[in-house]
């Protein structure tokens, strides 16, 4: 971790927060008197946006949700829906006394964020969807989405899958230039509970609902980072998604699936300059 980033979070403080999903971890950090509040993707944790909240952490408030059975959060006890994610989200908020706030994640994030936004749009100032599955419809998963949901929960032990992961996750010039972020990845994975993160884990792959026709039920102004180079969620179906949102915005990135891993100054000018325009007395 750089020196910019240890400054960023030397007044952050970590929480646990009673939700429909269990215990989670939140860490509360930054020095701005907004608030956004992101969610990670599967695989990850709050660490994920280190990196963002050490380009934006001196002008906003963050507040960091580790997701059941990643990072520090107690797994949940059964598989569960984006709309039960929404509301931990929103329970999160509550617990921290925030009846509006700037909601986002990356990925299995953006998808909570997006779904808190449909069930409560009066709670979201904006959404921030980076890398965000437009398309995942557990009724009919890919060949690739049966694998890693099947697989997770015996193969997490197994670094040739992490490794798979990690590969489709981060392109190799970020592997190789972030061997720190590299070893907290495999070390989360091995730590988790392999039952319950795989809960999470098919949750999000075999339960979600294609969001793409939704974004126009999007209210709130609306963000969407895509990377150019991941696979999974190619860039043309990102773009056209932005477009269906009444007051979205898309951003391509350098990269593949976690953009603010990838490229946290891009992504932290993108969101700056998005929430300038889009968002009533933020910092410029």
């Amino acid at each position: 971790m750089s020196a910019m980033t240890q400054a960023a979070f030397q007044a952050s403080a970590s929480h646990m927060v009673d939700t429909d999903l269990g215990r989670l971890h939140v860490v509360d950090t930054g020095t701005g008197s907004e608030t956004i509040v992101l969610w990670p993707s599967i695989f990850t944790d709050h660490r994920i946006y280190h990196g963002l909240v050490a380009q934006m952490g001196d002008a906003y408030r963050f507040l960091l949700i580790d997701g059941p059975a990643h990072g520090q959060s107690a797994g949940a006890e059964r598989e569960f829906t984006m709309g039960a994610c929404a509301e931990a989200m929103k329970q999160v908020m509550d617990d921290f006394g925030l009846e509006r706030a700037i909601v986002g994640g990356t990925s299995w994030g953006g998808l909570a964020a997006a779904h808190l936004a449909l069930i409560a749009p009066d709670r979201a100032k904006a959404v921030l969807l980076m890398n965000t599955p437009m398309e995942i419809d557990g009724r009919r998963p890919g060949l690739k989405a049966r694998f890693i949901s099947t697989g997770a929960r015996w193969m997490l032990r197994s670094s040739m899958f992490r490794n798979g992961v990690a590969r489709s996750f981060f392109t190799p010039t970020v592997l190789d230039q972030n061997p720190v972020y590299a070893q907290t990845f495999h070390t989360m994975l091995k730590s988790a509970d392999p039952s319950r993160l795989a809960k999470a884990i098919r949750s999000v792959i075999l339960r979600g609902s294609p969001l793409l026709p939704r974004m126009r039920d999007i209210s709130a102004p609306t963000l969407v980072i895509a990377g150019k180079g991941d696979k999974m969620y190619p860039v043309a179906r990102q773009k056209e998604a932005a477009s269906l949102a009444p007051r979205g915005h898309f951003a391509p990135v350098d990269g593949k699936h976690i953009s603010v891993v990838e490229n946290p100054e891009q992504v932290a000018a993108i969101v700056r300059d998005f929430l300038a325009r889009e968002v009533a007395h933020v910092p410029v």
